[in-house]
Order: C-alpha cells, then structure tokens, then sequence
C-alpha cells in the first residue's frame, strides 16, 4: 500500500486515493516454530487455574446473591 500526496491521487472531491497494488513488495516466508513454545507452556496452566477459580468466585456470587434475595422476601412476605 502506498500513500502519495501529490495532486494526481486525488479524486474530484478532495480525498487522496490509495494505491494497493503489490510490485515493490517481497514475501517472506512464514516459519512455524511450534517446537519452541516453552514460554507459553507455563503460563497455559496458569491461565487456566486462574479462570476455573474466576469460574468457582462467580458460582459463588451467584448463589449467595441468590440466597439473600430469598431471605429478603420471606422478611417482607
């Protein structure tokens, strides 16, 4: 993508025109390095303990939330 703010990219309205054409650009390969993934294997199970216990805080917020509002209306019922 090149931008040109010369006069001739731009349309009869005012707005500059990009050009997306590709013939001065090179593609470089993509190499997967799957083999080196020692640094996210420590924090996988990190990440995973800390939203089952998120999951656990929630269920709890959930059911105390839950028992107040019943208490709640028996004391007005």
């Amino acid at each position: 993508m090149e931008y040109h703010s010369s006069l001739e990219n731009v349309d009869e309205d005012g707005y500059t025109q990009l050009d997306f054409s590709s013939h001065n650009l090179t593609r470089r390969s993509v190499v997967s390095q799957k083999g080196l993934s020692a640094a996210s294997s420590y924090w996988r199970p990190i990440a995973v303990t800390l939203g089952i216990l998120c999951l656990f805080v929630l269920i709890i917020a959930v059911v105390l939330g839950t028992m107040a509002g019943f208490k709640a209306v028996e004391f007005l019922g």
